[in-house]
């Protein structure tokens, strides 16, 4: 597959992020899968490495799949911000919802109802 494919970005997909609310947010919409979970995880890790951030929100609810890859991708950003002294929210879609509670590792990440506080 040439380079210019592996990096295109899936009809539907899309992250975005949200830095001037009082809690930096990544927002998701789309498919979270090997293609993709790698720009998840690039957002995540410069919120969480912000020596300003106390809290980081990430907003999937507008994720309508979500496979493996995505799931090491929230829990390693899961890891890294405990390490950082910062909370992690997740805010699942039911998509992402039914692989957290099928995976067993709800106990593990702090998920949240509400995108806002």
């Amino acid at each position: 597959m040439p380079a210019a494919d592996q990096n295109a970005t899936p009809p539907g997909f899309g992250i975005t992020l949200d830095t001037a609310a009082a809690e930096p947010r990544v927002v998701v919409t789309g498919e979270l899968d090997l293609l993709t979970s790698p720009q998840l995880q690039e957002a995540l890790a410069g919120l969480i490495a912000d020596e300003n951030s106390r809290r980081v929100v990430a907003d999937l609810t507008g994720v309508t799949f979500f496979d493996s890859s995505a799931l090491n991708v929230v829990l390693h950003a899961q890891r890294q911000a405990g390490e950082q002294d910062v909370e992690l929210a997740v805010v699942p879609s039911p998509a992402v919802s039914r692989v957290i509670e099928l995976t067993g590792v709800a106990e593990h990440l702090s998920v949240s109802e509400d995108p806002r506080p």
